[in-house]
């Protein structure tokens, strides 16, 4: 008998924000509610219990964002191998459910990863892709999905965000190390037209596009590094909702002054993503209910 899913494919207004709902159980709800990275702490137990880690040979790869029951979000590099191929399933492994990574005992197997298909190994733009479970995610305090932006989401200049993830806490590998518990760290979003003057003033080459978001501090000392790659840059809502707004994509170092993080603007790949995982459920037989 095929399995029925119940997934919300809808826009939801919340006091400004929209966001959209792709799990059938409510997204975005934080257990936990309270900013390595670089400039970052700790965070709580379960406080982004939709964040996950991308492992290969053993280790912490990238991160990833749940997003429905089987379906995460991640940066496209985060799925190309040294030879510029993309991984294949069986060659990589998640882990959701844990605020500290080493004390993980479970790792869910990918049966598809799914990248944009105008992203290529190696190119800044159109860097995200999808990754499928094996197994459906089973929701908890620990596991929950996070919400998405509505298309034509706003601009979100100006606004706080979070950007989360284990990768390294500095940019010299040998000053920083990569921590098992999840790190968090506050950054500003900056609009584009800014961050791209940042960059030309300290003589940088990098040209931020419309599909590309950045976040940071003027000054620098808080930001994604290594490692921290295909993580969740994230806002909250009025009603107190995550929303993921951006994927941790590329940059120059970590930290630098008038250098943000640059992220792949989620808002940009809504309907790609709602596509791709309709398509994917259609081929496979399920069925989709639509909530109004």
């Amino acid at each position: 008998m095929a399995r029925v899913v119940l997934c919300l494919l809808f826009v939801i207004f919340d006091f400004g924000l929209c966001y959209v709902n792709l799990a059938e159980t409510e997204c975005g709800a934080q257990s936990f509610r309270s900013a390595r990275i670089v400039g970052g702490m700790n965070s709580h137990t379960n406080e982004f219990p939709w964040a996950a880690s991308i492992w290969r040979q053993g280790t912490h790869q990238c991160g990833a964002t749940v997003i429905s029951d089987q379906w995460l979000i991640t940066a496209g590099h985060c799925v190309c191998s040294a030879f510029d191929e993309f991984y294949k399933a069986k060659q990589l492994i998640v882990v959701v459910g844990f605020t500290d990574i080493s004390t993980s005992d479970t790792k869910e197997a990918l049966s598809k990863i799914l990248p944009h298909p105008e992203y290529r190994c190696k190119k800044k733009t159109n860097d995200v892709a999808l990754l499928k479970t094996i197994r459906q995610l089973v929701w908890s305090s620990s596991i929950r999905p996070a919400c998405l932006p509505q298309p034509l989401a706003p601009d979100y200049s100006g606004k706080l965000a979070t950007v989360a993830g284990w990768g390294f806490t500095h940019e010299d590998r040998a000053i920083g190390d990569r921590p098992n518990i999840l790190q968090k760290a506050d950054v500003l979003v900056v609009n584009n037209d800014v961050c791209n003057d940042w960059y030309k003033s300290q003589g940088s080459k990098i040209k931020v596009v419309g599909t590309q978001i950045c976040a940071g501090h003027e000054s620098g000392g808080r930001d994604s590094c290594w490692a921290d790659s295909g993580g969740p840059l994230m806002v909250s809502t009025d009603s107190g909702r995550t929303m993921i707004i951006g994927v941790v994509s590329t940059g120059s170092g970590c930290a630098r002054a008038k250098m943000p993080g640059i992220y792949t603007r989620v808002s940009r790949f809504t309907e790609w993503i709602q596509a791709s995982i309709t398509e994917d459920t259609s081929r496979s037989g399920l069925h989709w209910y639509y909530r109004n």
